[in-house]
């Protein structure tokens, strides 16, 4: 396995993605106003966008570590990816704690409904999809994507099992986010969304098996993922026909536009690839140092940059948002880099 590839280029990756997603929050959850140009709101707002792309990693990283270890037990499997979501799932509930005590928020949003739904990570971004059943944590919002993330770690598991390396096993995954899907779009509810979105994540599974196996990255060989995505365009398409008021952020253009940006990062990517990923140090590689602390800054970034409050104490101080940016880094570095080893050796 080409260890720089794994470790540096998709590092690289991660790091900018997260760093993207912060200024988007930034941009629209703080400065929503005219304060911002909108040049630099258009050239932000593909924030969601810039998840899709986490998803696709996370499946091509964990069939690189279930290709080195074919025969890890299931327990195993289970408490690796326990300890990486739940810990910094829980400082950050604990931060949001804080922080809306903080502000004078906390009476008026806690709901311990949505603090059940949140340990078992069903929470989801309600506002903008029909038939969710949590909410993210004390409006935590990027919390949304964690609850996709920890089922299709448990969808992996039994499906590698039971088919083992065979490509054409995309097209199982894909059929049963097209029927998902279908189903939500008839009976709107979380488990058939969460589904629906299962073959994005496969695809980077997919990916990584094809790049371990042939190192055959083009799209001649990436077609069944192409495929995929393409048929999943129009099952999402679907459901706008039937729509009076168009609205881009909301369901169900909202889906569509997921499905679109899957499709367009492989085109994207398989492309660069076949052009031996030219210039991709001086475009993308010194992001990768922001790899290691992504998640936390992911799931940190919400509450201390723009539900803390300071910025209304101090509207005019750009050192406010200085700070809140070295304390969101501070903390994510403590979370991932101190404390998620001692939880490792601790949960084993």
């Amino acid at each position: 396995m080409d260890k720089k590839l794994y470790f540096h280029k998709l590092d690289a990756i991660r790091g900018v993605a997260c760093l993207y997603v912060l200024i988007h929050n930034f941009v629209y959850g703080l400065y929503s106003s005219n304060l911002i140009p909108f040049p630099v709101k258009l050239l932000f707002a593909a924030g969601q966008e810039a998840v899709i792309v986490f998803f696709i990693l996370s499946g091509f990283v964990v069939q690189l570590s279930a290709l080195k270890h074919p025969q890890q037990p299931f327990r195993t499997f289970f408490l690796k990816r326990f300890r990486r979501i739940y810990f910094p799932l829980v400082i950050a509930m604990l931060v949001s704690l804080g922080v809306c005590y903080f502000n004078g928020s906390l009476a008026s949003i806690f709901s311990w409904r949505d603090v059940a739904g949140n340990l078992i990570l069903l929470q989801d971004f309600g506002s903008v999809k029909p038939g969710t059943w949590f909410y993210p944590f004390l409006g935590n919002l990027p919390l949304w994507s964690l609850s996709y993330e920890w089922w299709f770690y448990l969808l992996f598991y039994p499906i590698n099992l039971l088919f083992g390396v065979q490509f054409k096993r995309i097209y199982y995954v894909l059929a049963f986010s097209a029927f998902s899907y279908f189903i939500y779009w008839l009976y709107p509810n979380q488990i058939s969304l969460i589904s629906a979105y299962f073959i994005i994540w496969w695809t980077g599974v997919e990916a990584a098996t094809l790049y371990v196996k042939s190192r055959q990255l083009n799209f001649q060989a990436m077609r069944p993922i192409f495929v995929s995505l393409g048929v999943m365009l129009l099952v999402t398409g679907l459901p706008i026909l039937g729509v009076e008021e168009l609205r881009l952020g909301y369901y169900p253009i909202l889906m569509f536009r997921h499905f679109l940006a899957a499709l367009v990062a492989f085109a994207i990517g398989t492309y660069w690839y076949q052009k031996k990923l030219a210039h991709f140090e001086v475009i993308l590689g010194w992001f990768s140092p922001l790899a290691p602390i992504s998640y936390s800054l992911y799931v940190l970034s919400y509450p201390i940059l723009i539900q803390w409050g300071l910025q209304s104490a101090f509207p005019d101080s750009w050192l406010v948002y200085f700070l809140n940016f070295g304390l969101l880094f501070a903390l994510a570095y403590l979370v991932e880099i101190k404390l998620q080893p001692w939880v490792n050796r601790w949960i084993k």
